[in-house]
């Protein structure tokens, strides 16, 4: 592969941050990126003893939350350097510059601090406990109140002015929001960017959902027109996307003409596409077999109460309802009602840290899994030995892939999911291995995975038998069917999902 096109409107396939690095220059040129996101990519932490005496940005040092996008731009603007604004989570001055050892660029984080407790709460009540509920469609979950929607237009408002400050002052290229806490950006930035206005581009997370549950959201034509205010919007998959091209056609009439994957609003054309977003599966297959690598996992699974030499299923997920957590002690319910010969045999590491915990609906649902898994455990315990062990933290990705490596199978069991990263993280670490992948039809992922193992958790009786059968297979067949999705995951990596972004929204603003 090589590292820059020849034209700008070629689709090469780009394998690495230095790759996608090239193309931005080749397109873009010395302007700097911009990315708006909820979550900041990095957690300042206050350094102690002779760790303080060493010169660190800002006296502390960076931690790297879990998250193979927010990591993947963040290697990226240590490439080129750029600016990245998000929601302040932890100490540290503002702005904060991160840089590392060996990378030829740094990057400036500058964090938004939400003093205001009543905003605050309205803004995550808004998004997490409306939209999210909502467009995973889930409307028995939402919890909102009057008000909240003028709270999330003032905390989209906040992100504006500080980005808007930005532009003002320096040049940039490209500039790219993510996600449906920041829907609203755009709209009350595009008009205070002086002419010309970098290309702005959008990416929605998470699914689309069917009309019906749009109704419940009294502001959708808002929603809509904010993002109609970037040049380039992306989806995960096609079905999302135009599930968004016909709610635009439905909610705003004769506001808008829709042409194939073209938005025509006013005199602005806004290019709608299907993005699906991948890993780096060269960093998951080095770190699941480095040196280190399988030292590090088995003596994860000893402190976790597991025979590291035993089979084992792992699941990775947030402790949120849209994961399956319920359906899947069904499935495990199921399969050692079904076949007996797995009791004792076969058991299933959970490493699933809570999420939103402040949040009434979330700690219910939570307490609903935690007493699932008791009775689960409590029924079919073995030696004393439960069959569902979970670990309510974050695991480095260092241990993490080793564990994907190790285990006979990934059971995901989402019953809605935007992408599901974890089930191309799984199959970047088997390299020749034959652990089976276990997917949700429910889940993005399953749209361009077709040739994985697919499961309904909506039907914990198929689902057990598929896990019987299939764990019974071959090793042939099993490193057989991973060879040719492992081939698809390098394929359409993370960072062809970037270059196919910035090479899209430069050909949409030269259209234009």
């Amino acid at each position: 592969m090589k590292d820059s096109p020849k034209t700008p409107g070629s689709r090469q396939k780009i394998a690495t941050a230095q790759g996608v690095s090239s193309l931005y220059r080749h397109l873009f040129g010395d302007g700097r990126i911009l990315v708006a996101t909820h979550r900041e990519p990095v957690v300042w932490v206050e350094r102690s003893g002779e760790e303080a005496k060493k010169p660190v940005s800002g006296g502390g040092r960076l931690r790297y939350p879990a998250g193979g996008v927010s990591q993947s731009l963040h290697r990226l603007l240590l490439q080129t350097g750029g600016d990245w604004v998000a929601l302040r989570s932890s100490l540290g001055p503002d702005p904060l510059t991160v840089r590392l050892p060996e990378q030829p660029a740094s990057y400036d984080l500058h964090r938004i601090t939400l003093s205001d407790e009543r905003v605050s709460s309205g803004y995550q009540r808004f998004a997490n406990d409306l939209l999210w509920p909502l467009f995973h469609e889930e409307p028995g979950r939402v919890l909102s109140v009057e008000g909240d929607f003028d709270n999330y237009r003032r905390v989209n408002a906040l992100f504006a002015d500080r980005m808007s400050t930005l532009l003002q002052h320096q040049h940039n290229g490209f500039v790219f929001i993510h996600d449906y806490q920041l829907a609203l950006v755009a709209q009350r930035l595009r008009p205070r960017i002086s002419s010309p206005v970098p290309p702005l581009a959008f990416f929605w997370h998470i699914p689309w959902p069917r009309p019906v549950f749009l109704e419940a959201i009294p502001e959708r034509a808002e929603l809509v027109r904010g993002l109609l205010e970037h040049d380039l919007l992306g989806f995960q998959t096609p079905l999302y996307r135009d599930r968004f091209l016909e709610a635009a056609g439905e909610i705003l009439g004769k506001e808008v003409r829709i042409r194939r994957n073209t938005v025509i609003w006013g005199e602005r054309r806004i290019h709608v596409g299907d993005y699906p977003i991948g890993v780096d599966p060269g960093r998951f297959e080095s770190l699941a077999q480095s040196p280190e690598g399988p030292l590090l996992a088995r003596s994860f699974l000893r402190k976790a109460g597991m025979d590291p030499e035993a089979p084992f299923l792992i699941a990775v997920d947030r402790m949120d309802y849209t994961k399956g957590f319920l359906k899947r002690m069904e499935i495990i319910d199921r399969l050692f009602t079904r076949y007996p010969e797995h009791i004792g045999s076969l058991r299933l590491l959970q490493i699933a840290p809570p999420t939103r915990t402040t949040h009434a609906p979330y700690r219910n649902y939570q307490a609903k899994v935690r007493e699932a898994i008791e009775k689960t455990n409590a029924r079919w315990a073995q030696g004393g030995l439960p069959p569902i062990v979970t670990i309510d933290e974050t695991v480095d990705h260092r241990t993490l892939a080793p564990l994907y490596r190790l285990a006979a199978g990934a059971l995901v069991t989402s019953t809605n999911d935007g992408m599901n990263l974890v089930a191309k993280e799984y199959l970047a670490s088997q390299k020749e291995a034959g652990g089976t992948l276990f997917l949700s039809r429910h889940a993005g992922a399953a749209h361009g995975l077709r040739d994985a193992v697919l499961i309904d958790p909506y039907d914990p009786e198929g689902a057990a038998e598929i896990l019987h059968r299939t764990l019974g297979e071959p090793l042939a067949i099993r490193a057989g069917r991973n060879r040719i999705l492992r081939e698809e995951i390098s394929r359409h990596n993370i960072y062809e999902w970037m270059e196919s972004i910035l090479t899209e929204v430069h050909d949409t603003k030269e259209r234009a």
